[in-house]
């Protein structure tokens, strides 16, 4: 018990649950105004679609400084919507559903909006790197998914959502060279976080096969 609680700290990720905890608690009292304010969570779900999109559109039109400074409001009221679910109003079970849906929308109109810009600056071979990239990040996203559903754990490999979120926005800052690092880099990291996740999916399942036995 004590070594597999250990294996799977080790492959959290790079953010420790102490730092993301520390991070999410700076939105505190901007989710308890929006609270007060007759905000819903789901309100500013649909308002981190709506930068989402808006992100993606700057994105693919080359304007990635403004496109990062708006989508870095998206991120913060993605945290903010499920912080406010969980600590001042329940978490229904469609805000979860509706949260993970926006959030995997979003990172479409992420990539989309790389993608297109790429196309723009007659790069359209980058665009594979763009669809990898999204498809990675989606796929590490739904094994996690139904891995949950099936009652096993699935919290591990590097290049989790905070991380990814992360590389973006430090990347994005270094324009154009920092963006090519970024989309090759995230094209391949994220298949090995999905195969990392099968494989730890795959051993509890063979634990637990061996139990039954």
């Amino acid at each position: 018990m004590g070594n597999h609680t250990q294996a799977e700290k080790t492959n959290r990720g790079f953010f420790s649950e102490r730092f993301i905890k520390t991070f999410r608690g700076l939105f505190l009292p901007i989710s308890r105004g929006l609270v007060r304010a007759g905000f819903t969570p789901n309100m500013v779900t649909f308002i981190s679609l709506v930068l989402g999109m808006l992100t993606g559109v700057l994105l693919g039109l080359n304007m990635i400084y403004i496109g990062l400074a708006l989508g870095r409001i998206m991120i913060f009221s993605d945290l903010i919507d499920g912080q406010m679910a969980k600590e001042f109003g329940g978490a229904p079970k469609f805000g979860g559903v509706l949260d993970s849906t926006v959030d995997r929308l979003n990172e479409f109109f992420i990539f989309a909006g790389f993608a297109v810009r790429y196309y723009f600056l007659g790069r359209p071979e980058w665009m594979i790197f763009c669809a990898f990239a999204f498809l990675g990040s989606v796929m590490i996203s739904y094994i996690r998914a139904r891995a949950e559903a099936a009652g096993l754990d699935c919290k591990v490999g590097f290049l989790q959502r905070p991380e990814r979120l992360a590389l973006m926005g430090i990347c994005v800052l270094f324009g154009s060279i920092g963006i090519d690092v970024m989309v090759v880099f995230m094209a391949f990291a994220t298949q090995v976080t999905v195969i990392t996740r099968l494989l730890h999916v795959y051993r509890q399942g063979r634990k637990d096969e061996k139990k039954i036995v």
